[in-house]
């Protein structure tokens, strides 16, 4: 199992997907890759033969700290022609579309994200998005025990 984290941890929320990771990766035996904000190289962290856990900040979702859970192919048609998910410009969604107009297959896992709020350079977390850690961080693990 690969799980892959998103994220800029010096942007405030960004970096939340780093932080969950973080949290699972002494007790859990998964490649966990800190992948920060890779664009289209993470269609070759996806290059796997076994399932992915995607980890990512979304925007627009809803209420800060909001958890959200797709499969790849619920990811795939999440996209609204001028709305992301992810908080990045080039995220999950156009990463898996690149791939699907390339021929891959889509990975076994899925897609957990949580709503931020704040994305500024220096910014902390928000209130909401520190509240809501530990249950993002329990959503994974509950997802690494399915997928494994």
């Amino acid at each position: 199992m690969r799980i892959i984290a998103l994220g800029n941890n010096v942007a405030g929320d960004d970096g939340a997907a780093l932080l969950a990771a973080k949290a699972i990766e002494a007790s859990c035996k998964a490649d966990i890759v800190f992948a920060g904000r890779p664009g289209a190289e993470l269609l070759d962290l996806l290059e796997v033969d076994e399932a992915v856990i995607l980890l990512d900040v979304v925007a627009g979702t809803g209420q800060p700290g909001k958890i959200v859970k797709l499969s790849f192919n619920d990811l795939l048609n999440n996209l609204c022609p001028g709305k992301q998910l992810s908080s990045h410009g080039f995220g999950p969604t156009e990463t898996l579309q690149l791939g699907q107009a390339l021929g891959r297959p889509l990975p076994e896992g899925c897609f957990i994200g949580i709503e931020g709020q704040n994305f500024a350079p220096g910014d902390a977390l928000s209130a909401a998005v520190r509240e809501a850690m530990d249950s993002y961080v329990d959503c994974v693990r509950r997802a690494i025990s399915e997928f494994s």
